[in-house]
């Protein structure tokens, strides 16, 4: 084989290997932020939710006092919705997108009325 043409063989399965994990294990990565009223102060004790686009099972965390949240080891191939609800109010839901490639996203919520 000419050494071109294993050049661009080497360089083509570089490009679809790039985003590929090597060990055969799902990506995992983190979704942290926090939960504000609309004077942005934090809200102790909100529920935030997650929920996988592909099962459809959500997870929940509480907020603590400095109104933080934090979800650890979550998959990195998948959508997820992210809301909070606080003492019945729930927030706009937001999109944490599996194109976003960020090892640690951050989603900050807050509360639009009252």
């Amino acid at each position: 084989m000419n050494a071109r043409l294993l050049f661009a063989v080497l360089a083509v399965m570089a490009l679809l290997l790039r985003g590929t994990p090597l060990s055969g294990q799902p990506s995992l990565r983190n979704l942290t932020g926090t939960v504000q009223d609309r004077h942005h102060e934090p809200l102790n004790g909100a529920v935030v939710e997650i929920e996988n686009e592909n099962t459809k099972g959500v997870t929940s965390y509480i907020t603590d006092r400095s109104g933080r949240y934090s979800f650890k080891r979550i998959q990195g191939e998948v959508d997820y919705r992210v809301w909070f609800t606080y003492r019945g109010q729930r927030s706009g839901v937001r999109e944490l997108s599996q194109f976003d490639d960020h090892q640690n996203a951050t989603i900050n919520l807050v509360v639009k009325s009252h």
